[in-house]
């Protein structure tokens, strides 16, 4: 039976894993040299955050050089190692 409970947990979760889900937020500030961005953000429901504002690593296949302070982004974060990481990131109009 526990068995049969977890496959229904796992495959209705699953899609909450496959795709992160866009979040909103304005750039606070920008570490180019170490891939770290400050983003005062909307809640996270995902990863059960509340809306604040913090620092986020950067996957080092994004380039921030295109974005400055006070831009309008939305962004993915996922947990890699214990630590979250800004995975995709746009800016908006």
């Amino acid at each position: 039976m526990y068995k049969l409970v977890l496959v229904f947990a796992m495959a209705f979760s699953l899609p909450a894993w496959a795709e992160p889900e866009w979040v909103r937020a304005e750039v606070r500030r920008l570490d180019v040299e170490k891939s770290r961005i400050v983003l005062k953000h909307e809640r996270i429901n995902s990863i059960g955050m509340d809306a604040m504002t913090m620092q986020f690593d950067v996957k080092k296949s994004i380039s921030l050089a295109a974005f400055r302070a006070g831009d309008k982004v939305r962004f993915q974060v996922v947990v890699r190692s214990g630590e979250l990481e800004v995975s995709a990131l746009e800016k908006q109009q």
